[in-house]
């Protein structure tokens, strides 16, 4: 088991036990209790499950804790703690899990049952079963007349498959000359998936859709699954987007709050 420096520093700072806690170890008189050892597993983070599960690492552990307390105390006695270096280290460690810990705190705030379920509710397209078979005959930005006429010949004559085959061999279409197959909510840029799951099987949805690619005249092909779904079926998932994007809306909120300015020359010449 592979631990970082900065997880054993967090580590072995053992602190008062309870009188009535056993050892696991005792390292020149001074005691590593049951309590001691639980809280050091317990910074472990996603690693702990492997002490508490596997006898083997959990021997391994304790071996990580008693070596780090005797090099520890060598390290003291050489007076290491005055380096400038130590200095560092630890101001680099101490923001590094002042960060860890606050990103966390963060996290379990905006994912509660509660707001998971808020979440839930004003997303639950998301996490429906339903997928939709969709075509398109994409257009550029330049060609927007041209998907203006090619649209409403489509619309009166119900000609869609025959303009595809034209246009598969003219235009950016997408795979397999513009079957995009079947997806799910989320897979595709939102203005072409409203539109997409918005349209009965076998239709072509009525307007021209723009999008960064440009404009695309779209058909369901066919439709499959159910708009039912319940929150305790998808809380998992929901609990993983909402923490995945609450990471990104912080980080990102806190540069443009900052107003972080990168100098990429500088960096890019920096001489070690």
């Amino acid at each position: 088991m592979k631990l970082t420096a900065v997880t054993f520093a967090l580590l072995f700072s053992f602190g008062s036990s309870f009188a009535a806690a056993k050892e696991v170890a005792k390292v020149d008189g001074k005691s590593i209790s049951e309590d001691d050892y639980k809280k050091a597993v317990d910074q472990l983070g996603p690693q702990a499950d492997m002490v508490k599960s596997n006898p083997a690492i959990r021997q391994q552990f304790l071996d990580h804790i008693i070596e780090s307390t005797l090099l520890s105390a060598e390290a003291k006695s050489a007076k290491i703690e005055d380096s400038e270096k130590f200095k560092g280290l630890v101001e680099t460690a101490k923001r590094d899990i002042l960060a860890k810990l606050y990103l966390e705190k963060y996290i379990d705030d905006q994912s509660t049952d509660a707001k998971l379920k808020e979440y839930f509710e004003k997303n639950k397209q998301k996490f429906t079963e339903k997928e939709v078979h969709a075509a398109h005959i994409l257009f550029s930005e330049k060609e927007k007349a041209q998907a203006e006429k090619a649209l409403k010949e489509v619309l009166a004559k119900n000609n869609f498959d025959e303009l595809l085959k034209k246009h598969a061999g003219e235009t950016p279409n997408g795979s397999k000359g513009g079957d995009l197959n079947w997806f799910k909510q989320g897979r595709m840029v939102p203005e072409f998936e409203k539109a997409a799951f918005a349209t009965e099987k076998g239709k072509v949805y009525a307007q021209l859709i723009k999008t960064q690619f440009g404009y695309h005249i779209l058909k369901v092909l066919d439709v499959r699954g159910g708009d039912s779904v319940k929150f305790e079926d998808k809380k998992e998932d929901v609990a993983q987007e909402v923490r995945a994007s609450a990471r990104g809306d912080l980080v990102k909120s806190l540069r443009e709050k900052a107003q972080v300015k990168v100098d990429s020359e500088t960096l890019n010449n920096l001489q070690f």
